[in-house]
């Protein structure tokens, strides 16, 4: 069957918007950039995505949260993650070590604060004051070994000379997120969290601020993942956190400098 020319134009121009969008797809796909991070940086995080998005129109950055110990299981397990945001240094640490994460690539992006909370109407606690929580009530602080909020909760209670009284006394939550859970629900006294997870949170208090000598200043550490499939990316991403704009982002949700 004889083709006109004309036929022959129009099957070439879709043969060519056919490539182009191929094209278009697999750039899209090159652009995606997977970060994990420290559930601490929930409320913090989309709005730091979608400014470094808005400056960087082809690139999608793509965040899962959890608890940093178990998002480091995660790098060492092959999952595709490009860079990470810890909520301590430790982790970090350990995959540097292990030769997964970049040494040179390690910034503390921002400090937090531990912050003592309970539901309203619970008795009133400090830190120092925690040995005195009535019979049957309860503590909630993360899980030490996986959560850094709970490694922190625990050094500031040892520095106390509090963490043997209360051991019986506490409840442990996987995440920061869980922690402040239990409060909110009013099945705990009081529980330790991180000063930024209780900014207008209307259903709990702050009895206390973690300051002094026996207080561990919690760090927010990020770092690139050497065998991930976008580490530039990353890194443009993670730079963006601890320059001005990023910064100032952090601050305007409770994060120190």
């Amino acid at each position: 069957m004889k083709v006109s020319r004309r036929l022959w134009r129009v099957f070439a121009s879709l043969a060519l918007l056919s490539l182009s969008s191929s094209c278009r797809s697999s750039d899209a796909s090159e652009s995606e950039v997977t970060i994990a991070a420290a559930a601490s940086m929930r409320g913090s995080m989309p709005d730091l995505v979608r400014r470094f998005e808005t400056k960087h129109p082809t690139v999608r950055v793509s965040v899962t949260y959890g608890a940093s110990g178990d998002l480091k299981k995660q790098v060492e397990g092959g999952a595709p993650i490009d860079g990470v945001v810890f909520a301590a240094r430790a982790p970090v640490t350990k995959l540097v070590e292990d030769e997964l994460v970049d040494a040179a690539s390690v910034k503390v992006i921002a400090h937090n604060a531990l912050v003592l909370v309970g539901p309203k109407g619970k008795p009133g606690l400090t830190f120092s004051t925690l040995d005195a929580l009535p019979e049957g009530e309860k503590l909630a602080i993360g899980e030490p070994g996986a959560v850094p909020a709970g490694q922190y909760a625990k050094t500031a209670l040892e520095n106390l000379g509090l963490w043997d009284k209360l051991k019986g006394k506490v409840v442990y939550g996987g995440d920061v997120g869980a922690v402040l859970a239990y409060a909110r629900r009013g099945e705990v006294a009081a529980a330790i969290v991180y000063s930024t997870e209780a900014r207008g949170i209307e259903d709990i208090v702050v009895l206390d601020t973690a300051k002094g000598e026996w207080a561990p200043r919690p760090e927010v550490v990020s770092g690139v993942v050497r065998v991930g499939k976008h580490a530039a990316l990353a890194s443009d991403f993670l730079g963006f956190l601890s320059g001005e704009e990023g910064q100032s982002t952090l601050a305007s949700y409770g994060f120190a400098p």
